[in-house]
């Protein structure tokens, strides 16, 4: 396999900051975003043989586990000791049974292979790490993608027909293998569902596709230790978008927020800014709210970190908690979804998971 193979399949997943990082982690040449690098790599891989064959295997040990840490909207569960542990005994024993999905894993299927299945989600691989297991499903499913459509993309007839629209909205369907996990942490007597959202992917699509691993799962979980909805009820992410946003942690890049007086806000800051809480004009607006005893009322948030992955790499590593505005008209607000994005490796999702984990325990 070549370089530029491996690095097709990272593309379509990964940022160009995170793989970066990623390349210079094993020291690999970079250039300016990802068609200059990979012409550099090329011209490397022809010079180099030996050393790039090296680079090859690493890339492709880094792809594997980033199937497992790479853009994942997570649900987290907890289960009851003595079926975790159960459970776990048996599936370290289990042989997988065969399946299409195998003969190019952990690379996609061709389009040809994969249009041709159906949408049922297939187990892989059970992989052991540190004690804890990870359950690699992989599934074909129809993706959903908004973009904005530019008139003069087209006829002359169709930009005038289309003039009176400030923006044009195209909806696309198209069919894609996803690499969804169930991760079982021993320690903790917690379980993850992993949904894979490499490129992106609409709330629908995500609420269906949790729907649809859950359900993989927990068959599973009956077929072979007799426990009926091993993954029930969800964690509730919701208390930590406050106590994020007042503590320490991080810099928070994003918020969306009401005020007492019933107006909504959204705030986001450049790529590389300072911490949105220490920005001059929300300062202000916070300030005067308190003049009044009124206070910002807080829905959604991302966080970013800095996470070194070797003695002078950086990854920034985001959790991003999607809430919505209508939640904070219940007495009692339930998100159940986290998302996190622009890892690099397993090294800094469980630096995020961690987090997540710390001031989850603080809530309860």
């Amino acid at each position: 396999m070549k370089i530029e193979d491996v690095l097709s399949q990272f593309r379509g997943r990964v940022s160009w900051p995170t793989m970066r990082a990623i390349l210079k982690k094993i020291d690999l040449q970079t250039s300016q975003g990802w068609d200059q690098t990979i012409a550099k790599l090329k011209e490397y891989q022809k010079s180099n043989r030996d050393e790039a064959l090296i680079a090859v295997d690493n890339l492709k040990r880094i792809y594997l586990n980033y199937l497992l840490a790479g853009e994942k909207a997570v649900k987290l569960f907890t289960v009851e000791e003595s079926k975790l542990n159960r459970l776990m005994v048996f599936l370290q024993k289990h042989s997988v049974k065969e399946n299409v999905f195998q003969e190019t894993y952990p690379f996609p299927l061709s389009e040809e292979k994969l249009k041709n299945l159906n949408s049922s989600p297939k187990l892989l691989e059970v992989r052991e790490i540190d004690g804890d297991l990870g359950l690699v499903f992989c599934t074909k499913r129809f993706f959903t993608e908004r973009s904005t459509i530019n008139s003069k993309d087209y006829s002359i007839e169709v930009e005038k027909a289309l003039d009176d629209f400030d923006e044009i909205v195209g909806i696309r369907r198209y069919t894609r293998q996803f690499f969804d996990i169930v991760f079982l942490r021993k320690e903790s007597n917690m379980a993850e569902i992993r949904i894979d959202i490499g490129g992106g992917m609409l709330e629908e699509d995500r609420r269906r596709s949790f729907l649809e691993i859950g359900k993989s799962f927990n068959k599973l979980a009956h077929d072979y230790i007799g426990v009926a909805d091993f993954l029930k009820t969800p964690l509730n992410f919701f208390p930590l978008i406050e106590t994020l946003y007042n503590s320490d942690e991080g810099k928070v890049g994003e918020i969306a927020f009401t005020t007492d007086e019933g107006s909504t806000k959204f705030e986001r800051m450049r790529r590389g800014a300072k911490d949105l809480r220490l920005e001059t004009y929300h300062k202000a607006g916070r300030a005067e709210l308190e003049k009044f005893d009124q206070k910002i009322n807080l829905y959604k948030i991302a966080i970013l970190w800095k996470f070194s992955i070797s003695d002078d790499i950086e990854t920034e590593p985001e959790l991003f908690l999607p809430g919505n505005s209508f939640f904070l008209n219940q007495e009692y607000p339930v998100l159940e979804e986290a998302i996190i994005k622009k890892c690099s490796e397993l090294e800094d999702y469980n630096f995020v998971f961690n987090k997540i984990k710390h001031y989850l325990d603080g809530c309860g």
